[in-house]
């Protein structure tokens, strides 16, 4: 009988939702779900039917639910994240999307909504990354040419920006935002401005760079990377600092003592010689508990760090 209910439940709630009347679809499959809780596809149609309705937070409630319910599946981390991104809430955005790349390395839509997390949170970089990324996997997304030749723009670097305008307008000759963008990046390489040209495509000159909102970036209506990067980078550099020290350390023990030794017989029955030595071996002492102290600290750093990084991961 629940099964009956359900059905009927649910071709009202699809109906009302092909009507577009929302307000009455979301009640309709939230009746659904009282009677079937974990039914993916109420979640999914209601999860979507709060989206456009603007309501983000019971959108956000059941692809969240949608995670559990589908654990491997990418989708609903990418719309989690792009809709955190419409809410400004980037990091949050940023960990749904690793998540959801995590499941789908090849998922063009989660490194466009990346590229506008890290954006957001000003880690252009990286941002840069997620858009080539996004268009790599796939070339005809319009919306991360543009966001990426707007960076490039922003990074007065035209000649890459003015590619991914044409890259955009070669895909769809009648996009705006790739026309207006194009446009502005032609005025900047025919202007003789000289003065402004950067080969490294660094920001050079603030004021003008304030002026170009001809073809800003937009989030896509279904989006703490930097310094996750950071992280990993000094994870790296504390790793590569170990392995370093430890060299130096077997280095030490296995060619420099052996030879000090030597010396040592070899000047043993030199008077004059014996305190010059026993400095050197001194020193030789003091240079490897220095490095084991060194060694030992930075083992304890980076242990930290990777266990700070799991932290983060498993918020």
């Amino acid at each position: 009988m629940e099964s009956a209910d359900f059905d009927a439940v649910i071709k009202k709630a699809r109906k009302a939702f092909k009507k577009k009347d929302l307000l009455e679809a979301i009640d309709l499959f939230e009746e659904a779900l009282e009677i079937e809780p974990d039914d993916i596809d109420a979640h999914e149609a209601l999860a979507t039917a709060c989206y456009l309705a603007q309501d983000h937070a019971g959108a956000i409630e059941h692809f969240t639910r949608l995670t559990q319910l589908k654990p491997r599946d990418s989708t609903a981390w990418v719309n989690l994240g792009a809709i955190r991104n419409l809410r400004q809430e980037y990091q949050e955005a940023i960990k749904a999307l690793r998540n959801g790349i995590q499941r789908d390395g090849k998922n063009a839509e989660a490194y466009y909504n990346l590229g506008i997390a890290q954006k957001g949170l000003a880690q252009t970089s990286m941002a840069v990354s997620a858009y080539r990324e996004a268009v790599r996997l796939d070339p005809e997304n319009l919306d991360a040419h543009v966001n990426l030749g707007n960076i490039y723009m922003d990074q007065v670097n035209h000649r890459k920006a003015k590619q991914h305008y044409e890259q955009a307008l070669s895909v769809n000759p009648d996009f705006d935002r790739a026309k207006r963008g194009l446009a502005l990046a032609k005025e900047m390489l025919d202007g003789g401005n000289a003065e402004m040209a950067n080969p490294f495509g660094r920001l050079v000159n603030t004021e003008e760079l304030d002026k170009r909102n001809a073809a800003s970036a937009q989030v896509r209506k279904l989006t703490e990377e930097e310094r996750f990067a950071d992280r990993q980078l000094i994870q790296l550099a504390a790793a590569e600092s170990s392995n370093l020290a430890a060299h130096m350390l077997t280095h030490l023990k296995e060619h420099v003592e052996p030879s000090l030794m030597t010396v040592a017989k070899l000047i043993a029955q030199d008077t004059g010689q014996q305190r010059g030595m026993y400095e050197a071996r001194q020193e030789y002492h003091q240079a490897v508990k220095f490095l084991n102290e060194m060694f030992g600290n930075w083992q304890v750093e980076f242990f930290k760090l990777k266990q700070n990084e799991a932290d983060l991961a498993a918020k």
